[in-house]
């Protein structure tokens, strides 16, 4: 049973078949990225030795954003601080958290070429990078809601919930056409987003979390100005651009094309997911959204990663999305239970918690092993394991097939 567990296949036969088939196609249009970041780090890359495993500079990257979101987590669990006499955050947490998300950024932007350079690239790497691209949004998105905190002033905790929705959907945007087209569209928010985060946490550094609530008009402050554009900019700069990449696909490259429903379900599962927790947290008894916000608001991000994470695969291997996330059963007992006051709607939380994170794990290290005992390649490693026939008790003839690249940047 110990060994079904740590060897369970959720890939089919199919699946590893789509992936030697996988060509990875995209598009980047972001004059910051042409011509300010992929110069940088054409540079950067060259700093690493050749030695060094593309795969390992992802994971590290991945690392430093979960180090960032725990450090926020320790010193200011509820968005308090910034409010509360006494609570501060000590001022190098905002200091480590600008240098957390800088070297992250750094090391998102150099794994591809690292793979280029050490002719290591595969559709594992992508899948790994996206992969944990897709809980870095989670840790960052929520991690920065510290510097502005929750409160009369900045936001309510429900908007902050919803701010994070936000954040996520213009994630999930990008994969979602991909999923539609076979052709990603890169975003030009993300490296402006990066650079505000960072930004905001040196500025949060060197003049305080008070910074944010400086009144810029008699009726609103810096915080509430902020957060009417991200109200404004997410679907403006998301929405349309998509709509428009996926109608300019439909017409001039059909063939390529999932039909119009299928490319509707992604948003449908995401969306179900979404109300549905949302649901469980607005009209729990114990009003979750005041009492632990942050753990809320986390298990919601993991749960977002894991829905990503498989439309990732279902994109790279052309197969089926899923309609609804596994991870997100529980939630219709929980609703039950909570309307029927049977458990603590808090311990229920903290055990969807502790459930969605052992399943995403789970899922992930899983999908990584059998991708890459069927590609024969070491995740952490450059050089090549010996060539193997069958692998994960599938007939393989194209073990040594390594199409594709790690990713686009």
């Amino acid at each position: 049973m110990a060994s079904l567990i740590a060897n369970y296949n959720y890939l089919s036969k199919s699946q590893l078949d789509g992936f030697d088939k996988y060509k990875y196609s995209s598009v980047d249009t972001s004059p910051l990225s042409k011509y300010v970041m992929h110069p940088f780090w054409n540079q950067l890359v060259k700093v690493c030795p050749l030695w060094f495993p593309a795969n390992l500079l992802t994971l590290i990257g991945w690392l430093l954003s979960l180090f960032m979101f725990l450090l926020m987590s320790y010193y200011d669990p509820h968005f308090i601080s910034v409010s509360t006499v006494g609570q501060s955050v000590p001022r190098w947490v905002w200091l480590a958290g600008a240098i957390c998300i800088f070297c992250s950024h750094q090391f998102d932007g150099i794994d591809g070429k690292q793979a280029r350079r050490t002719n290591t690239g595969s559709p594992l790497g992508e899948l790994f990078d996206h992969g944990c691209d897709s809980s870095t949004v989670s840790f960052m998105g929520i991690g920065i809601f510290s510097c502005f905190g929750v409160g009369n002033e900045t936001a309510s905790e429900v908007e902050l919930f919803f701010l994070a929705v936000a954040v996520f959907y213009a994630f999930y945007f990008s994969h979602w056409e991909k999923y539609t087209t076979n052709v990603m569209y890169l975003p030009w928010a993300y490296d402006v987003s990066q650079f505000f985060l960072c930004g905001a946490f040196l500025v949060t550094y060197y003049y305080g979390p008070e910074f944010w609530r400086q009144q810029i008009s008699e009726n609103y402050n810096l915080t509430q100005i902020l957060k009417t554009i991200l109200y404004v900019l997410a679907p403006t700069l998301c929405v349309p651009p998509s709509i428009y990449n996926q109608y300019v696909a439909r017409r001039d490259h059909p063939e390529r094309c999932v039909s119009f429903t299928e490319g509707l379900m992604p948003m449908f599962s995401l969306t179900a997911v979404t109300a549905s927790f949302f649901y469980f947290g607005y009209f729990s008894n114990v009003q979750l959204f005041k009492t632990d916000l942050r753990l809320y608001c986390i298990t919601y991000g993991i749960l977002y990663s894991n829905i990503n994470c498989r439309l990732i695969l279902s994109q790279m291997t052309s197969s089926q999305c899923d309609r609804f996330n596994v991870l997100a059963l529980p939630l219709f007992p929980m609703i039950v239970c909570s309307h029927l006051k049977v458990f603590r709607e808090d311990l229920m939380l903290l055990a969807l918690f502790a459930f969605v994170v052992i399943g995403h794990l789970h899922y992930g290290i899983n999908v990584v092993r059998q991708l890459a005992d069927h590609l024969n390649v070491y995740v952490f490693k450059i050089e090549k394991p010996p060539a193997k026939s069958v692998t994960n008790g599938y007939s393989n003839g194209s073990a040594n097939k390594t199409n594709g690249k790690v990713s686009q940047d």
